[in-house]
């Protein structure tokens, strides 16, 4: 069975209003899984990663989740979100944990149904809560 792909998006243009700019790829036909996600995260901030340490400490800044209980774990992140026909169909937040055990790297994504609309602030809470229960095992 295939992985699911679907298309990358952004939920926010608040730096800029033009959307040839900052939009452009929202409604484009560039697909990812989100394996594949999970894939670009480990890439950057795993073991063999090609990035220097100050570039990924830069980037972990900015991923770093602020809003979470926990605080023997780290977790750093991204959301996004793809739209067809301008309507939002799915949402995403993808990163990586440091835990005791090393990192753990994820993916959760969330498809549009018919009883139900997506967001990325859900798939981000979603994502953070599998992320403490597992690392409670």
């Amino acid at each position: 069975m295939r992985p699911q792909r679907y298309k990358v998006g952004r939920a926010n243009h608040t730096n800029n209003n033009n959307r040839a700019l900052t939009g452009f790829w929202i409604e484009s036909s560039l697909l990812i899984s989100p394996k594949e996600q999970a894939e670009v995260m480990e890439r950057i901030f795993g073991e063999n990663s090609e990035y220097s340490e100050e570039t990924q400490n830069e980037l972990k800044q900015v991923m770093l989740v602020t809003d979470q209980e926990r605080t023997d774990i780290s977790v750093y992140g991204k959301t996004g979100m793809g739209k067809t026909d301008g309507i939002i169909v799915d949402a995403w937040f993808t990163g990586f944990a440091e835990t005791a055990e090393g990192k753990l790297y994820f993916c959760v994504r969330l498809g549009r149904t018919d009883s139900m609309n997506v967001s990325s602030p859900l798939a981000k809470e979603i994502a953070i809560q599998i992320v403490s229960d597992y690392s409670k095992l």
